[in-house]
């Protein structure tokens, strides 16, 4: 592995301990390479808007998965359908809508795991810091995972566990 480009000039160690994993950048070999060379404060900037990010996505893409969820139940229960008891528990109204739903809500949840997948690989082949990727990776599985297992009874059995 090589030295980090700061060591030669601690004026330019802006990282943090979260920065010690990222990848580093190759050594420039040409004055060239060196004026085109990011700035270590523009690198830092990067790498905390990295962190923000990791954890709106991580507490943003569970909502938006809810969120469209109960507005594809709410508007199927407005459409209506043969199978709409007068009641205020029954949302799913329609046998189709009774197979699709559960699949296609499932299939969100695993478009963003594998989402924060890609991005995290992204962060890391681009020096930046993708460790709280990792994190929101973490924290998704298990919610995608709990999502998939909770609603797919539904398309399978026809009708949610009890």
């Amino acid at each position: 592995m090589s030295r980090p480009p700061y060591s030669e000039h601690p004026e330019n160690d802006l990282h943090s301990d979260a920065d010690y994993a990222n990848r580093y950048r190759p050594e420039p070999h040409s004055w060239e390479e060196l004026a085109s060379s990011q700035d270590p404060l523009a690198q830092l900037e990067e790498n905390q808007r990295s962190t923000r990010q990791a954890i709106a996505y991580a507490l943003g893409m569970p909502l938006l998965l809810v969120t469209l969820s109960l507005a594809s139940l709410v508007a199927n229960r407005i459409i209506g359908g043969p199978l709409c008891d007068p009641g205020p528990r029954t949302w799913i109204c329609t046998e189709a809508f009774r197979l699709w739903w559960p699949i296609a809500t499932s299939f969100g949840a695993f478009i963003i795991i594998v989402g924060c997948a890609v991005i995290m690989v992204h962060k890391l082949r681009t020096y930046t810091r993708w460790r709280p990727w990792m994190g929101a990776f973490w924290f998704l599985v298990p919610m995608g995972m709990l999502w998939m297992t909770t609603v797919l009874p539904i398309a399978i059995l026809g009708h949610p566990l009890s």
